[in-house]
């Protein structure tokens, strides 16, 4: 009879793996009828569309070369269905894995076991936990032979350890700057944490741009003129001035920008010191992106652990947090180096001692005379109180603005008035403070 008339066809959408009509002369499966090719599978990640005919054992009057036509097969393909068949029943008609028996460059599988238990043990110490990191941390500890990062991805893809990460604007595209020596800009910055029960605190810090090693990290009760130049103490006595603080327009850090030429406490006591202050453009805070970047981990890590009951809590958790990130963990921006490999790999900047104040401002000493008084130019007398007499003091002036140190203490701080050319000290009567007095 006519071959046609034997022809059972399987729609690909309603396939559900079983094998319907049997009993027929000639069953298409994966295909459809006249060739129309329409059932899609996936094997090895390439897409293909497979058809072919299976002819019914003891089939007379069907020749060969009809079929082969009409199904769009070769005639040795064909025959290896028609043995497949034979050999291993309709279930040796189903598509074979293209995979190959031996893959000599495949990661051996104890490569793969041990990516895969970093990734964990990283993601649970608070870490990030992405191909980079994982390669990175490995090649720190002194493995060898770890695959390239993108095989890392894939491997952790594999297991379901990493997310597709969304479309990103490209690295290229930033304009990015570093100090070329350690100690030739520090960056500081405060942000937000919370106590366990629910209290707000904050975490000022302060790191050097050209190895990211955090140089001082302080909790604090608030952002506040005291709480960042504490900071900043403790990074200048354990590493030395550096060249540049650069920080955001943070009323802590910067007053120029609310009023002309004014000076915050901050910005007083770093150019006492002869280092300058620099801020970043307004609503620009790509410019500080090192230090903004810097909290993420944190947070991340601080996360990780049961919330500090205390700021004595919270610092003792930054503290070791910030040993932990300065001598192990690679950092990625400084080609997986340490921040103390870098940070002691080349000598420290600092800034120039024959260098002058800058025009901006003046700094000139001054000694109180036997009422506590001292002048500051212009015809001014600023009174300090009898307490200070002969005490030798500093006084940084810009046009109006004056603030006055003894040692690395801030005594005073005004705005010179220019109809009152004698500034009274402002102290109450009766009992004096003790010098240094406090900034008023």
């Amino acid at each position: 009879g006519s071959c046609s008339a034997g022809i059972h066809a399987i729609d690909a959408k309603n396939y559900t793996g079983k094998v319907q009509g049997a009993e027929s002369d000639l069953l298409t499966v994966y295909g459809v009828v006249q060739g129309q090719k329409s059932y899609e599978t996936q094997i090895g990640g390439e897409t293909y569309v497979r058809s072919f005919a299976v002819l019914k054992e003891g089939e007379a009057g069907a020749k060969v070369e009809d079929l082969c036509r009409r199904h769009g097969i070769s005639r040795d393909t064909f025959y290896r269905y028609r043995a497949q068949l034979e050999s291993e029943g309709l279930h040796g008609l189903l598509p074979k894995s293209r995979r190959p028996h031996r893959s000599p460059n495949a990661t051996p599988p104890e490569v793969v076991e041990l990516l895969v238990a970093k990734h964990h043990e990283l993601v649970k110490q608070g870490w990030d936990g992405g191909a980079r990191s994982v390669r990175s941390w490995l090649r720190l500890a002194g493995v060898e032979q770890i695959p390239s990062a993108r095989t890392v991805h894939k491997i952790l893809a594999t297991h379901g350890c990493v997310e597709a990460s969304p479309a990103k604007r490209p690295h290229s595209s930033y304009q990015r700057f570093e100090a070329m020596s350690p100690n030739g800009m520090w960056q500081t910055d405060a942000t937000e944490w919370c106590l366990a029960s629910g209290t707000k605190v904050v975490i000022v810090r302060v790191i050097d741009d050209h190895s990211r090693k955090i140089l001082a990290t302080l909790a604090a009760e608030s952002e506040d003129g005291m709480s960042v130049w504490a900071c900043m103490k403790i990074a200048l006595d354990r590493h030395g001035k550096p060249v540049v603080v650069l920080s955001d327009n943070g009323a802590a850090f910067s007053a120029r920008r609310r009023w002309e030429g004014a000076y915050s406490e901050f910005e007083a006591r770093l150019a006492r010191i002869g280092v300058y202050h620099a801020t970043c453009a307004p609503y620009h805070p790509q410019t500080c992106g090192k230090k903004e970047r810097d909290w993420k981990p944190l947070k991340r890590w601080l996360e990780a652990r049961p919330a500090p009951t205390d700021l004595a809590d919270l610092q003792r958790l930054l503290d070791a947090y910030d040993v932990i990130f300065n001598t192990e963990r690679p950092h990625q921006g400084i080609a997986d180096q340490t921040p103390d490999q870098r940070y002691f790999a080349t000598p420290k900047a600092g800034p120039d001692p024959d260098q002058p104040p800058r025009s901006r401002t003046t700094l000139s000493p001054a000694t109180a005379c036997a009422k506590g008084r001292i002048e500051v130019g212009g015809g001014y007398r600023i009174a300090l109180g009898r307490e200070w007499a002969g005490a030798r003091l500093h006084v940084l002036r810009d046009d109006l603005h004056v603030v006055v140190f003894h040692d690395q203490d801030l005594v005073k701080r005004l705005t010179l008035d220019p109809d009152h050319k004698d500034v009274p000290s402002g102290l109450p009567q009766g009992r004096r403070p003790t010098k240094p007095l406090p900034s008023t």
